[in-house]
C-alpha cells in the first residue's frame, strides 16, 4: 500500500543495456586468470545484470526484476548455479536502501533473479554483489568436511607453580589423553588435553587462538582454492559508461567489489513511500521464519518495517510511560547481543555497567547494571564454548541453557539471546545441539513463566577477508546457521525473532559484526515496539 492520498509517483526510467564489463578489461585479464587456474569459475567482472522488461516509467510500490547471469573468468556464460549472490537498491541522498523480495532465485543454470520493490521515489541505484562463487562454496564445504572443527582454543591449567597451555574444543583426537568437562545438565561436550602431572581440575583459563586458528584452516585450502576468495583480481578501475542516463558499473571481484545500475526517479518525502503494513507492531506479530518480501527498508536512517508499523519509540519515552519500569533484562550470546546490553545501559540515566565477578572481562562479562530509579536491572554473559575471545577465566563460563533454567522469571523478565558467529567454526550439528538445549530451556521457562518474553537476535552480516575469513567466519556460513535457528525457535511461544540481518546487510554504512549505533538504535527500537505495547 501506499501511504498517500496523492497519486502515485512515476519512475521515468529510459531503455537500458545490461550491466555488461567492459571488454577490453576482460581481455586483459584473461590471460592472467589463466596463469591461475584452468578451472572456471564465478567470476564478477564478467558477469553482469540487467532489468528484466524495463518500462518507461514505474509506480511507487511496482516490482522491479534484476536478472543476473553468471560468467567465468573466460567471459562464458555458466551452466550451473550455487553462486552466492547478494543485491540492494539505495538512493545515498535519501539516506535510503532495501534489500530483495525474499533470497535470489537460483534457476541452476548460470542465471538468478532478484525481486525488488520500490519503496521511495527519488535516484535509486541497484548494486549486485557476488559474495562467494559455486566454486568458493564447493572449497568451503571441502574444508569444513576435512576439518569440522577448525579453530583452535587454549586452555591454561594452574596448579601451585606450575602452569601449562594445552588444546582444547568440542571434540579431540582420539590419541589423547584428556580432561572430560561435559556439562552435567545440557550434556554439551568440552575436552581439553590433559597436561601430564596436573590434574583435570587445574583448568582456570580459556581463549581462542586466533593466530593459529587461521594458520592451521589456511594450511587446509589448496592453492587453486585459496585463489577463489582474493579480494581483489588486480582490476583497479572498473568500467564505468553512461548509457541514457543510466549509470552502469560493471562487477568487480570480492565482497566489496560491486556492480551498480541506477534508474532516475521523482524528488522523494516520506509522504510517499511503499509502506506494505499498517498495522501497528504487536506481540502477537510472529516474525516470519522465511518471508517473500524483505524484512524491511531504510529511509533517512529510520527503519520500516514490512511486517508491522514500528512506533517512534526511544529507550527514554519507554522509560517515560513507564512500559520498561521494574523490568529485568537478561542478555545471552556474543558479543552482538552484548552490544544491546551496553545501549540499554548506557540510555537509562545514572546506570553504569559493572563486573560481575573479579574476574569477568568487559569483552566476555558476566557484567552487570541496575537503575534504582526505574527499579530495573541488566545482566549479560557469554554463551559457554567455544568462545573465540580473550583470556577469560574458566569459573565465568556458563551455558545459556542453565543460566535461563536458574532464573526467577515472571511478566517483568524480558531475556535477549544470540549465537551463532563463534559456532561457525564447528559444525552445524554442533550449533543445532546448542540450540536445541536453549529451546528445551525456553520451553521449560514458559512453563513456570508463560508471561515471560524472549527475544532470538538473528545472525548479521560482516565484513572480512579471504579463504580464512570466508569458512570461518563468513557470510554464506552465518546464512545456514541463521537458518537454522529460525526453524529451530520458530514454534515457542512468546519468543521474538529480531531479523537483523537485511538491517546490516542494505545500511549504508556497509557490513559490520558490530553495527554502529546508529544501526543498534533501530534495532532496539523493533524490540521497545513489541515490549510497550
Amino acid at each position: 500500500m501506499v501511504n498517500t492520498e496523492q497519486e502515485l509517483s512515476s519512475i521515468n526510467v529510459t531503455r537500458n543495456t545490461t550491466c555488461a564489463p567492459n571488454s577490453s578489461t576482460i581481455s586483459s585479464n584473461n590471460a592472467a586468470e589463466q596463469n591461475l587456474t584452468e578451472k572456471p569459475f564465478t567470476h564478477p567482472s564478467t558477469s553482469y545484470f540487467r532489468i528484466q522488461n524495463l518500462q518507461q516509467t514505474y509506480n511507487l510500490c511496482d516490482k522491479i526484476h534484476v536478472v543476473i547471469q553468471a560468467m567465468d573468468q573466460f567471459k562464458r556464460n555458466k551452466t550451473e548455479g550455487g553462486d552466492y549472490f547478494r543485491a540492494k537498491m539505495y538512493t545515498t541522498g535519501l539516506l535510503a536502501s532495501g534489500t530483495t523480495d525474499g533470497k535470489i532465485v537460483d534457476y541452476n543454470n548460470g542465471s538468478y533473479s532478484a525481486f525488488f520493490t520500490l519503496r521511495w521515489s527519488g535516484k535509486i541505484a541497484i548494486n549486485v554483489m557476488l559474495i562467494n562463487s559455486r566454486e568458493a562454496i564447493e572449497a568451503m564445504n571441502r574444508v569444513r568436511n576435512v576439518k569440522p572443527t577448525r579453530f583452535v582454543y587454549d586452555g591454561t591449567f594452574v596448579a601451585e607453580k606450575l602452569k601449562k597451555v594445552v588444546r582444547c574444543h568440542v571434540e579431540l583426537p582420539s590419541s589423547k589423553h584428556t580432561c572430560d568437562y561435559t556439562d552435567k545438565r545440557t550434556g554439551e561436550p568440552w575436552f581439553c588435553e590433559k597436561p601430564s602431572n596436573m590434574p583435570c581440575s587445574a583448568y582456570s583459563y580459556h581463549r581462542g587462538n586466533t593466530h593459529l586458528g587461521g594458520r592451521e584452516t589456511r594450511a587446509v585450502f589448496k592453492p587453486t582454492e585459496s585463489r577463489l576468495f582474493r579480494d581483489n583480481n588486480a582490476i583497479e578501475n572498473p568500467c564505468f559508461v553512461v548509457v541514457m542516463n543510466i549509470n552502469l558499473l560493471c562487477f568487480r571481484y570480492g565482497k566489496k567489489s560491486t556492480g551498480v545500475k541506477k534508474i532516475y526517479v521523482n524528488e522523494s518525502n516520506e509522504q510517499t513511500l511503499c509502506i506494505e503494513s499498517s498495522s501497528e507492531c504487536r506481540r502477537n506479530n510472529k516474525f516470519k521464519v522465511e518471508r517473500k518480501l524483505a524484512a524491511g527498508f531504510y529511509f533517512k536512517d529510520k527503519w520500516y518495517s514490512n511486517e508491522c508499523t514500528l512506533k517512534n519509540i526511544t529507550v527514554q519515552l519507554a522509560l517515560s510511560s513507564g512500559c520498561l519500569k521494574h523490568k529485568r533484562l537478561y542478555f545471552f550470546g556474543d558479543s552482538t547481543i552484548r552490544q544491546w546490553y551496553e545501549y540499554f545501559v548506557s540510555k537509562v540515566e545514572n546506570t553504569t555497567s559493572q563486573k560481575y565477578t573479579a574476574g569477568a572481562t568487559w569483552y566476555t562479562g558476566p557484567l552487570y547494571a541496575n537503575s534504582t530509579k526505574n527499579n530495573m536491572t541488566f545482566f549479560f554473559r557469554i554463551h559457554a564454548y567455544p568462545i573465540r575471545a580473550r583470556t577469560m577465566r574458566v569459573d565465568d563460563i556458563k551455558y545459556t541453557a542453565n543460566e535461563i533454567d536458574d532464573i526467577i522469571a515472571d511478566q517483568n523478565t524480558i531475556i535477549f539471546v544470540c549465537l551463532f558467529a563463534h559456532f561457525e567454526a564447528t559444525s552445524l550439528q554442533v550449533y543445532s545441539r546448542r540450540l536445541k538445549t536453549i529451546k528445551n530451556a525456553l520451553l521449560r521457562l514458559y512453563q513456570r513463566s508463560p508471561k515471560t518474553i524472549v527475544f532470538m537476535k538473528s545472525a548479521n552480516t560482516r565484513s572480512y577477508g579471504g579463504a580464512v575469513g570466508a569458512v570461518n567466519v563468513g557470510d554464506w556460513l552465518a546464512m545456514q546457521f541463521d537458518g537454522e535457528m529460525r526453524k529451530m525457535m520458530a514454534d515457542i511461544p512468546n519468543l521474538y525473532i529480531i531479523d537483523v540481518w537485511d538491517m546490516t546487510n542494505n545500511h549504508r554504512v556497509g557490513d559490520n559484526i558490530h553495527p554502529p549505533q546508529i544501526i543498534i538504535t533501530e534495532y532496539i527500537r523493533i524490540v521497545l515496539s513489541l515490549i510497550c505495547t
